[in-house]
């Protein structure tokens, strides 16, 4: 059975990336989520007002390993899968940015695996 879920990630200099002086300099990256999530379609959207593009990938995801999504895009994945493969699992994606503050948003369709 299919669901939905969706949710931010948010740069904060509160979490684990480069803060000098309690600033955010650069190169901080969220996983999507810490709970095995077993998903077929991932909508990303960059907002406009974002300071900076943002880069998504696995653990070491950075600018310098990843393509840019512009901030004020979206993006969309569709992850096909038969019976013999296991499904793509949200947990495994990171998301880096730019910048303290900036965000992206997803909304991602979910599956059970052996669906």
């Amino acid at each position: 059975m299919s669901g939905i879920i969706h949710g931010r990630l948010t740069a904060s200099s509160g979490d684990s990336g480069d803060v000098l002086d309690g600033k955010f300099l650069s190169g901080k990256t969220l996983r999507f989520t810490e709970f095995p999530t077993a998903v077929r379609y991932l909508l990303l959207e960059v907002p406009v007002w974002n300071s900076s593009n943002v880069y998504i990938g696995g653990a070491g995801v950075s600018s310098d390993n990843a393509p840019a999504i512009t901030r004020g895009t979206t993006k969309e994945f569709t992850f096909k899968h038969d019976v013999n493969e296991l499904p793509v699992d949200l947990s495994d994606f990171y998301v880096n940015f730019g910048h303290n503050g900036d965000v992206i948003n997803y909304l991602a369709i979910t599956i059970k695996k052996g669906e």
